[in-house]
């Protein structure tokens, strides 16, 4: 459901300031996002924005792909210059590519630091959803072997694995700096596993090597894809 865009001004937080026209070199930066990702809802959801130099004058906000705004004004809670709480609203339609750009800009509108937050269509964990369809689809190949790069995709275990076997937050050997796949983004240039699913449907060529699954095997359902996309845009859990 799409992310109502939201921006709201900042309270003073006191303390250090920003990379705004203040004064202060130090720059403004987002480190990370609580939770990475959410399920789109009808209901607000909250969300604390990590980093540093955060100050009076900046606003917050959320936006989809294209950078359209659909403003929705709430209380915003400043905790100090390295924690900002803002709460999303979601309405009725998934944003594209299931993921919303969070903004903190300054006063003048100049944007100080970006993050992306996964935004799931639907409820989607790797236990539960995902792990029957990477080993039915893809563990016949990625055995763990030398020649499928050591990724493991035969057991449940082996997917969540935090090594060279595992899928989840692991650098890719081929498609450097990307990673097999970040949890909480679920863009094509983030995580390659996204990156391959997509292949297929998108006529876009992979970042190494063909799509996945190859085409002479049994591909992936559209609501697999999905599934997965879920999975991974909401925090691959």
């Amino acid at each position: 459901m799409t992310i109502a865009a939201m921006t709201f001004a900042l309270a003073s937080c006191g303390g250090s300031g920003s990379s705004s026209p203040a004064g202060n070199s130090s720059p403004t930066t987002i480190t990370s996002i609580i939770p990475v990702g959410i399920v789109a809802s009808a209901s607000p959801q909250p969300l604390s924005i990590l980093g540093t130099n955060f100050s009076s004058g900046m606003t917050v906000s959320v936006t989809n792909k294209a950078g359209t705004t659909n403003y929705v004004t709430n209380t915003l809670i400043v905790s100090s210059p390295t924690v900002i709480t803002v709460n999303v609203n979601t309405t009725t339609t998934v944003p594209t590519d299931n993921y919303v750009n969070v903004i903190v800009k300054s006063s003048s509108g100049t944007t100080l630091a970006s993050a992306v937050l996964g935004v799931a269509s639907a409820i989607s964990t790797l236990a539960t959803d995902v792990q029957s369809i990477l080993i039915s689809k893809c563990g016949v190949c990625h055995d763990g072997l030398v020649t499928t790069a050591y990724l493991d995709m035969r057991t449940l275990p082996a997917i969540s694995a935090a090594n060279t076997t595992g899928l989840i937050g692991i650098p890719s050997s081929n498609c450097s700096p990307k990673f097999r796949t970040v949890p909480g983004d679920p863009r094509r240039q983030s995580s390659v596993l996204i990156d391959k699913i997509q292949v297929a449907s998108s006529g876009q060529a992979a970042c190494s090597g063909g799509q996945m699954p190859p085409v002479s095997s049994t591909q992936l359902s559209g609501s697999e894809i999905q599934t997965i996309i879920d999975w991974v845009a909401a925090g691959a859990n």
